[in-house]
């Protein structure tokens, strides 16, 4: 019981410690999926048009091929920003994942400690012994007193 008990107390420790730092690891997965994708249909774009337009030099060419390489450097950016991002929100997690240690495992005891049964009983003797005492103390304290006959002596 004790086993059960330490894991779900372990358990319940490391999520209210960690729900935070991985709820932004779960939000920072899915931007980072997104800039992926992001980054790949940019350089689909830009490979498709340096394909289609070999050996052309216009400026209207370069011009749009400059904006496809920035576009691309620039998802690049966003992209390579958010795994770092990534892999510190994963570090994060681990820093914030407390490491448990049992330092002396639960026994039972050999014998009770407490609660020691013989000096509760001298304990009520006791008490008994006084209260009986009182009792008989006060007892005529409360007694009504009787009328007492005057004797006339003669």
């Amino acid at each position: 019981i004790t086993q059960i008990v330490l894991e779900k107390l372990q358990g319940y420790i490391t999520n209210y410690r960690t729900q935070k730092v991985k709820q932004d690891l779960e939000f920072t997965e899915k931007v980072f999926s997104e800039a992926r994708e992001s980054y790949y249909k940019a350089q689909r774009a830009y490979a498709a048009f340096e394909d289609a337009n070999k050996n052309i030099i216009s400026a209207s060419y370069r011009t749009e091929q400059e904006r496809l390489k920035n576009e691309m450097t620039l998802t690049f950016n966003v992209y390579n920003t958010l795994a770092q991002k990534l892999e510190q929100d994963k570090l994060r997690v681990q820093e914030q994942t407390p490491v448990y240690t049992i330092i002396q495992p639960a026994t039972v005891p050999l014998k009770a400690s407490s609660p020691k049964k013989p000096l509760i009983l001298i304990g009520f003797v006791f008490l008994a012994i006084f209260g009986g005492v009182g009792y008989l103390f006060i007892k005529d304290l409360f007694k009504p007193k009787e009328e007492t006959e005057v004797l006339e002596v003669e």
